[in-house]
């Protein structure tokens, strides 16, 4: 028996998912990431002024920071969409 409020909120749901992972996990992996790469941060406070530079960069208009911020909001977008075409194409009738 599925739960009809889990239902109706389940796209919801999954955009806060989706939103919490580019805002919070990325650029935190991004800066771990960059640390074992590159080398330490410039900033004083490391991972926070490197969140607060995402931040105020996103906040400029910056489509570097956005895209970073909303890349997996736009995986899961292309992936859907080509899931969904995918289905379509294999469901067409063909044409003789």
């Amino acid at each position: 028996m599925t739960n009809p409020l889990l239902s109706r909120f389940r796209p919801w749901l999954a955009l806060v998912g989706l939103a919490a992972t580019g805002g919070l996990l990325v650029p935190i992996a991004g800066y771990l990431v960059g640390k074992r790469v590159i080398g330490a941060y410039e900033g004083q406070r490391g991972l926070t002024d490197y969140l607060g530079s995402i931040y105020a960069a996103a906040g400029r208009g910056e489509v570097m920071a956005w895209w970073l911020l909303l890349a997996p909001a736009l995986v899961a977008a292309v992936w859907y969409l080509v899931f969904r075409s995918g289905r379509r194409l294999l469901s067409a009738p063909a044409d003789d």
